[in-house]
């Protein structure tokens, strides 16, 4: 029974559907308009950290092209997009983001080589962020850069739909002004883009609902409450879900159950004062996890 309702995506994570195409060029575009309207908030313009970051990516391309991983460049790509628009502007260091690439697609390439997990690259990328950037502090190392995102051009940050005082990947509200991503500038626009990515499958939008209550149940761990920042989140995390190059042949039932077994964990990731960006982590852990054991892909 779990076997059926499938969704299909980009197949095996890197294939396409010829019924798919369309959608995922309609993601691919917008998250190039997305890009391309937000780095005006962006001084000095972080060219270096996105040339270093295409360099990567397309090497990446090239050896899954030798290792005959038929790779889908759409959704490399979009991975790529994804990365420089939802990291924290004080993460665009050129090392740091480098070296951060380089393990993530590394760690990439093993998992799916030995063991077939379907990781997204963007949440690798951001999990060695992490690492790296918390252990060079502890050696009292800061390779973080000094771009910062300004509110006199275009949307008002401080009127954005996302959550200023509540950074997507941000450690506490002490830490908002350096933790700000290029995305928290988009505001309603991100929400409103969900729409666009939501026709592939109208039972999709059950995974929303899905991501709105688990940050729902994380915000009562945190002791927050409000919407704005709930549909931000939901609508982030529901956007990295069906990102090209991450999704695959699913199970909706897998899905859902991988929901439901992390809302516990949610809750007291929430408690101990964790960022919501974990609950995303462990979320596409467990998913891949699932879709491994029950559908062997």
């Amino acid at each position: 029974m779990i076997l059926k309702n499938l969704y299909i995506l980009s197949e095996n994570s890197w294939g396409i559907k010829s019924s798919e195409i369309f959608a995922d060029l309609f993601y691919f575009l917008t998250l190039i308009i997305f890009l391309g309207y937000s780095l005006a908030f962006v001084t000095p313009l972080p060219i270096l950290p996105i040339v270093l970051a295409s360099i990567l990516t397309f090497l990446y391309l090239g050896v899954c092209i030798r290792n005959k991983q038929t790779p889908y460049w759409i959704g490399l790509i979009s991975q790529l997009l994804i990365i420089l628009l939802i990291i924290p502007t004080t993460w665009l260091n050129p090392i740091l983001l480098s070296v951060s690439m380089i393990f993530a697609f590394v760690a990439h390439f093993f998992l799916i080589q030995h063991y077939s997990l379907r990781f997204p690259i963007s949440i690798l990328v951001i999990l060695f962020l992490y690492i790296f950037d918390s252990s060079f502090s502890l050696m009292g190392y800061q390779l973080r850069s000094e771009y910062t995102l300004a509110s006199s051009v275009g949307l008002l940050i401080e009127t954005s739909l996302l959550p200023i005082s509540l950074p997507w990947i941000s450690e506490g509200i002490s830490n908002s002004k350096f933790f700000l991503s290029i995305a928290e500038s988009l505001g309603i626009f991100l929400l409103v883009s969900v729409a666009w990515v939501s026709f592939r499958r109208t039972i999709l939008l059950s995974f929303f609902l899905a991501w709105f209550l688990l940050f729902f149940v994380w915000g009562i761990g945190v002791g927050l409450t409000g919407y704005s920042w709930n549909l931000s989140y939901a609508s982030l995390a529901f956007f990295i879900q069906l990102a090209p190059g991450r999704n695959f042949y699913g199970s909706f039932y897998v899905t859902i159950v991988s929901f439901l077994i992390l809302l516990p964990i949610a809750f007291f990731v929430g408690k101990l004062g964790i960022s919501g960006i974990w609950v995303v982590v462990v979320f596409f852990l467990i998913e891949s996890l699932f879709v491994r054991v029950f559908l062997g892909k």
